[in-house]
Formats: C-alpha cells, structure tokens, sequence
C-alpha cells in the first residue's frame, strides 16, 4: 500500500503522514487551559462551573433548562439514542446505559467494541460507574423560570417547593416528607426553589457511596486509583495505600488538565493528517482518472491498428488465394485435355491390339513408340 501511494503521488508515506513526536505539556499550558476553562463557565455544561470535588454555586442559568448542543450528546446513549441510565464508562471513556451495555453483551460476548470508536472493552461487570454523567445529568433541572409553575418531578401534580441537590429533583410538600424518611435519601441537601432559581444557594453536595447508603465518599484508594468510602476501605481495599479525597483533586485535575492537551495537539495532529490524506486522495483519484483516459486512448489506437492490420492480411490473402485459383483451374483444364488424349490413346490402341492385322501394327508402332 505505501509503494502504490508513493507511485500515485510521487511522495513516500512518511512524508504524507509524518511520524507523531512525543506531547510535553507543561505547567504554564496547564495553567493557560485551567484560566480560559473558569473564564469561559464551562459555556457547555449551562454555566455549571465546579470549584471542587464537592461545591459549586447554581448560576443563572439554572433558569433555563435548555442544555447546550454538546452535553445532550454527552448525555445521550449511543446504544438506545435516550438519556443515559445508570452510566458505565468505557476505558476509551464513552459512556452507556448498564442495561444497553448488558444487552449488547448477551447478543454478542465475544465482539465487546465501543459502539463510537469501536474499542474493545472486557465487559460491564469490569466497568467503572459514569459518575461524572450521572452527576450531570442530574444537575440539569428540568424546570422554567417561573418558581411558582415548576411542578414536583415525584408526584406532578403538587407544585415544587424544594430541590434536592443530591438527586437533581424538584419537589412538593409531600415527596419533600417522603423523601426525609427514605434512609438513602435522607442525608440529601434540600434547598428552596426560589433560591435556586436566582443562583442564590450555596450547594454543598456530598458524594455519597452507592453500595453502602448514606457513606460518604471521602477517600482516594492509591492502589486501585479509586475514590471510596470508609466501609469500602475496610471491605474491599484491606492494607491499601489511603489518603483524603481532597489532598488528591489537584495532581489528578493537573493530570487531566495534561491529558486534554495531549489530547488536543493529537486531534489537531489528527487533523492535519486528514487534511493530508484528503488531498491525497484526490491526487489519486485524479491520476487515476487520467490514466484510465490514457489506457482507453492506447487500446483505442491499438485496436484501431489491429483492424487495419487484420484488413490488410485478409485483403492478401484473397489476392493470393485468387491468383492460386486461377492457376489451379488452369492446370486443371490442362489436365483435363491430357485426360481426354490418354482416353483416346488408350482406345485406339485397344482396338488395334484386339482386331489390327500385322501390318496395322506394324504401321502404326513408330507412330505409338513416338
């Protein structure tokens, strides 16, 4: 393949499609990103801008629920093409429902691809949970401007009097009750919908642990590179390596902040590749264009060549097969004259031998021996 691209465009691979060089990222281009990420609101997530692990402040665009083009894809499931269900992220980090996941799975065990990049991945059950989606997707309040129109997402028929900052839901005077008394809920922060509609309230939400109800997650398990609660450490992660949640947000934000600009000098490497390979392939399509034109002139000529060569044997032929005719019948009139004499010859002589006296003979054998 990279011989037929060299003699189509004339350039070897590598020229085309230059080796990548290692990515440096440094501290300053962290930084840089970090200040233009705060200065911008993270304009895609609808003004959300996170401070920490665990605060941040609604802002006024919490009154408009509409979000933006970018965090409906992010939200949506490429599986089912709906709002992503219990999210699972991907190492490739695309992220699904666990139930389409589970589906895909029993259809197909033995070819577990990404369904945008086709990644391979071992299975759902080694997958970690999409926190940030389902953080997300929760922040993103289904509600109007009008405090006293937004309706309880519980029960809808009561109008909403409090949010939960936990569950991302807007609710009456009755789920508010219910709500309290639910053991896995009753540790959620509350908060009037007024005040979050004006972007007046300060939310402090609490991740909490989804397999031991009302843990909070509150340490960073450094052997397994995963954020935790307090039963889990015990549980699951015995004689690991702990340490608080929060001393870790900064190096892993650094790391992230490292990993998107990689990322975005790979994408603009990637495009520019494309570009690259754009033209090329219209170089290619191009010579290829004119070499069919090229190959339908030659045989086109060939032919034309071959036609007048083959009307000229044919034309031979016929003169020299006439010419051959015409002496054939004449040799054969020749014969046939020959043929006769021999006949009368041979009668005449008959009949001398059968009926001829002596002297008939005799008479006439100088004239046979002749």
């Amino acid at each position: 393949m990279e011989q037929y691209l060299a003699f189509i465009v004339g350039k070897p691979l590598e020229e085309i499609v230059p080796a990548s060089t290692p990515m440096v990222v440094t501290q300053q281009e962290k930084a840089t990103l970090l200040a233009t990420i705060t200065a911008r609101k993270v304009a895609d997530f609808t003004g959300m801008v996170p401070h920490s692990l665990s605060h941040w402040t609604l802002p006024p665009s919490f009154t408009h629920p509409r979000p933006s083009p970018a965090v409906s894809k992010l939200l949506k499931c490429p599986l089912c093409h709906e709002g992503i269900k219990d999210p699972k992220t991907l190492p490739c980090l695309h992220s699904f429902c666990q139930k389409c996941l589970e589906k895909n799975e029993f259809d197909s065990p033995h070819k577990l691809r990404c369904e945008v990049c086709k990644s391979p991945y071992d299975g759902v059950k080694n997958l970690a949970a999409g926190v940030f989606i389902d953080s997300l997707s929760r922040s993103l309040i289904n509600t109007v401007k009008d405090a006293n129109k937004v309706k309880c997402e519980g029960c809808d028929e009561e109008n909403a009097a409090m949010h939960c900052a936990d569950c991302g839901q807007n609710l009456g005077p009755g789920c508010v009750a219910s709500h309290r008394r639910l053991k896995m809920s009753a540790s959620h922060q509350l908060i009037p919908v007024h005040d979050a509609l004006k972007g007046q309230a300060e939310v402090k939400r609490v991740p909490r642990c989804q397999k031991h109800i009302g843990m909070e997650i509150d340490s960073y398990c450094k052997t397994c590179t995963e954020a935790i609660c307090a039963k889990c450490g015990i549980e699951k992660h015995p004689k690991h390596d702990f340490c608080p949640l929060s001393q870790v947000t900064d190096p892993l934000q650094d790391q992230i902040a490292g990993y998107t600009i990689s990322i975005t000098k790979r994408e603009e490497e990637a495009r520019k590749a494309v570009d690259t390979l754009d033209g090329t392939i219209n170089q290619i399509e191009e010579r290829q264009s004119t070499t069919e034109k090229e190959i339908a002139t030659l045989f086109a000529s060939i032919h034309a060549a071959t036609d007048a060569r083959h009307a000229a044997v044919l034309q031979e032929m016929q003169d020299k097969g006439d010419q051959l005719r015409k002496t054939a019948i004449q040799e054969k009139g020749e014969a046939e004259s020959a043929k006769a004499e021999f006949r009368g010859f041979h009668s005449f002589t008959a009949g001398l031998l059968a009926q001829g006296t002596p002297l008939e003979i005799a008479g006439t054998h100088k004239m046979v021996r002749a």
